[in-house]
């Protein structure tokens, strides 16, 4: 059945840095699993949602189902709360809006296994690791990622980076509060906003057309 199911893709994702990283937080699969174990605990977000309560201790409980069993839709239920959690986070806490489009719920839960499940599961995990490095708790988040080995380290890093310093994955809301902003400041935050405005309209634009079909 693994070998069925558990491609030199998924092989390969789960040796990548962000897997590496989420697992500074505690065993996948209770540290005993296959890899395939370990990647059907990754997508069925019982241990996400436990990393999101480790990043954000004041959560409001939320009914996580502890007991996927392949169940799509339960799946599906789990990363939805997560990405909700995530999505307020970044928001009313960090004052930040998530540009990026927000990980696909329906493919990880439908087709966890796929190209794209996994590109949507990296994109959850690139989140996720936005919220730990900036949390009031980032000092031992961060300090965890030291701990790992070189290229790992670099590597998520340069992730890091992707979800703090590149406004078009990530728009920071504080600058607005900034009054004496420069002009050389201020271009590339007008700049980057008209780009979001125009895609948001284009997709309304094309969502809207394809409601009339």
């Amino acid at each position: 059945m693994e070998n069925e199911i558990f491609t030199p893709l998924l092989e390969q994702f789960m040796t990548s840095p962000l897997v590496t990283w989420v697992k500074t937080f505690g065993p996948l699969a209770a540290g005993n699993g296959t890899n395939l174990d370990e990647y059907v605990a990754l997508v069925d977000g019982v241990f996400l949602n436990q990393v999101m309560l480790q990043i954000n201790p004041k959560l409001e409980s939320q009914r996580v189902n502890k007991k996927v069993n392949n169940d799509a839709s339960l799946r599906m239920h789990n990363l939805s709360i997560l990405v909700r959690q995530i999505k307020f986070y970044y928001q009313e806490t960090l004052q930040q809006l998530i540009m990026m489009s927000l990980p696909n719920v329906l493919i990880i839960g439908k087709n966890p296994f796929s190209e794209q499940g996994t590109e949507e599961v990296k994109k959850l995990l690139l989140l996720l690791l936005g919220c730990a490095v900036q949390c009031q708790k980032k000092e031992e988040f961060i300090e965890r990622i030291q701990g790992l080995d070189f290229d790992t380290k670099a590597a998520v890093a340069a992730h890091i980076q992707e979800v703090t310093h590149n406004q078009e994955n990530v728009f920071d809301l504080q600058w607005m509060e900034v009054t004496d902003m420069s002009q050389e400041d201020i271009e590339p935050l007008l700049k980057n906003m008209a780009l979001h405005l125009k895609r948001l309209i284009d997709e309304r634009d094309e969502h809207s057309e394809g409601g009339k079909d």
